[in-house]
């Protein structure tokens, strides 16, 4: 791109998931972030937002568009364009007049404070009218979101020419054809009104060039990328995405009209992920994930907690990118586990299995007790939590299998370990491959075996 495309890109966050929203405190503190690494909007359109969403006619309170005011500007203050969007679809009438007017009402509330750049999000919704008197005016469901988003547009251009208007269609991704619904919208929507497209997937593992150009064939125009990485919403609510961006083409920012990231419900965790994007957005030719992740790591938890964030993070890093998690831990146990079913537990495998559980459980109090990023940490704990249970459970499994090798009692470290594996199973989040139950599972029926033999001995 040149210095003139570059400047009129957008390269923004959008505050987009299921879940609890940002504070007012997190999302300025976002914004100078992502505004001082490069990127250039913001766009506010959290699901769980009553007055953003289920109740969107509903205006906010006073006491929230003064806090929203501080927000704008601090954006300005970065650099950064604070988009405000309204996720209007889950019950509005399209041929109500007062269901537009409502909406207006809501865009020019944002609008006296400084906004000039809206988005309506009409994702996620019933591909079907839902009142008569929309099948009544329009003859689909494409004809309904092109006329509501076309007077908006004009009449925001009626307010100020520099205000822009972008719309996520309900089909935001999928691949070449595409559905009838989007042709259409892309015939009868005006052509400065920009479109989202998320991949050929919700959470895409890719994003090719030739995504892009196909939805842009269809769509009349080529997209703005909506990326779902790092967003952990609704199924993937167990998950923490800390991992570096892969999978995007450096072709693709050529392809588009910009390119906005969905961030996690974690604010400060998201950093690491929004970090490495703004570096693929910087040189998408020369984009490093490894080098541009470390470099994140250093900047966002310190220098001093860099490597045990990243003993961590390199066991979370299960995501719609499916990179190979735990690929440390993985070697170590399946080496270890070679020597224990072969009744080994006292070999140079095992040992360094157990020295990483410790590295591990080391890099897990650090992060909990000694990281000057409070903030991060926070967002960690849960993830830490259930790490813990892995180690400790892993530890006991072996303690299982050295005392069966000896003839010694195992009742109460195979009990500890069942106990870690309850807190495993009911824990609401996910950390590692899952490997170590393979451990658990050897100590369980090394245990049952053990038990047998006792028994028959006693018996004769």
């Amino acid at each position: 791109m040149g210095d003139a495309t570059k400047a009129s890109y957008v390269r923004g966050v959008i505050e987009g998931f299921y879940g609890v929203y940002y504070t007012f405190a997190e999302r300025d503190d976002l914004i100078r972030y992502i505004g001082s690494i490069g990127y250039n909007q913001y766009i506010y359109g959290p699901k769980n937002d009553r007055q953003h969403r289920m109740r969107w006619r509903e205006p906010y309170p006073e006491d929230v568009m003064a806090a929203f005011s501080r927000t704008v500007r601090v954006a300005r203050e970065s650099g950064v364009s604070f988009c405000y969007s309204i996720g209007s679809g889950v019950t509005m009438s399209y041929a109500s007049e007062e269901d537009f007017r409502l909406i207006l009402r809501k865009f020019k509330a944002f609008y006296d404070i400084g906004v000039r750049d809206f988005s309506i999000l009409l994702d996620d919704i019933a591909s079907s009218f839902k009142h008569e008197a929309d099948g009544a005016r329009y003859a689909t469901f494409a004809e309904a979101h092109a006329d509501v988003c076309n007077r908006l547009y004009a009449e925001l251009q009626t307010w100020d020419s520099a205000c822009t208007l972008s719309l996520c269609p309900t089909d935001y991704h999928g691949k070449a054809p595409f559905s009838p619904y989007l042709h259409e919208l892309g015939e009868k929507l005006h052509p400065r009104v920009d479109i989202f497209y998320t991949g050929e997937e919700i959470c895409s593992t890719a994003i090719r060039r030739s995504d892009a150009e196909a939805f842009a064939l269809a769509a009349r125009r080529p997209p703005v990328i909506w990326d779902n990485y790092p967003v952990n919403d609704l199924a993937m609510r167990p998950e923490l995405h800390v991992g570096p961006i892969r999978g995007r083409e450096s072709g693709v920012l050529a392809a588009t009209r910009g390119y906005v990231v969905n961030a996690m419900a974690e604010c400060e965790a998201s950093k690491l992920a929004l970090r490495t994007f703004a570096d693929y957005f910087d040189d998408p030719e020369g984009y490093d994930a490894d080098r541009s992740w470390a470099n994140a790591i250093e900047e966002i938890c310190g220098e001093r907690s860099a490597p045990a964030f990243r003993t961590f993070a390199e066991n979370s890093l299960e995501s719609c990118l499916r990179e190979p998690n735990s690929v440390k831990l993985r070697e170590l146990l399946d080496a270890a586990m070679l020597r224990l079913r072969a009744g080994s537990s006292d070999n140079e495998e095992v040992r360094a299995l157990g020295a990483y559980l410790t590295e591990l459980d080391e890099a897990c109090y650090h992060l909990k007790n000694r990281m000057y990023n409070t903030a991060l940490r926070n967002n960690l704990l849960p993830w830490i939590e259930v790490l813990e249970h892995w180690l400790w459970m892993a530890r006991r499994a072996l303690l299982v299998l050295e005392a069966a090798q000896r003839g010694e009692d195992f009742k109460q470290p195979l009990g500890w370990m069942k106990e870690s594996l309850g807190e495993i199973d009911k824990h609401p989040k996910r950390m590692t491959d899952g490997s170590l139950r393979e451990l658990a599972a050897l100590a369980l029926e090394t245990a049952e075996a053990a038990r047998t033999a006792g028994k028959e001995s006693d018996e004769r």
